[in-house]
C-alpha cells in the first residue's frame, strides 16, 4: 500500500504535464478549437488540483504526526524532572539540539 501512496502524486503530476504538453502541441500545430482549450485546461486544472490537495494532506499528516513526536518528548523530559533526575534531562535535552 505505501508503493501506490508513492505512486500517486507522480502519476498525477505527470498526468496533468502530459495534458498541458499536449494542449501546447495543438495549438502549435493550430488544431485546437476554443472547446479543446478549455477541455484541456480543465483537465491539467483538475489533475493538479488534485495533486495539491493530496499534497496538503501529507503535509497535515506529517505535522501531526511531528507534533505528536514532540509531546512524547516533552512528557519524557516533564517525567525525567519531576523525578529528580535533571542531568539525565540536560544530557537529553543536548543531544536533541546537537
Amino acid at each position: 500500500m505505501r508503493t501506490i501512496d508513492k505512486i500517486f502524486p507522480d502519476l498525477f503530476a505527470a498526468i496533468g504535464v502530459t495534458l498541458a504538453a499536449t494542449w501546447f502541441a495543438l495549438v502549435i500545430m493550430g488544431m485546437s478549437s476554443l472547446i479543446t482549450n478549455v477541455l484541456f485546461l480543465f483537465g491539467v486544472a483538475f489533475v493538479f488540483e488534485l495533486y495539491s490537495g493530496s499534497q496538503e494532506a501529507r503535509a497535515a499528516i506529517r505535522n501531526r504526526e511531528k507534533r505528536e513526536k514532540e509531546k512524547e518528548v516533552d512528557d519524557l523530559l516533564n517525567k525525567l524532572e519531576n523525578h529528580g533526575h535533571e542531568e539525565e534531562v540536560h544530557e537529553y535535552e543536548d543531544e536533541l539540539t546537537a
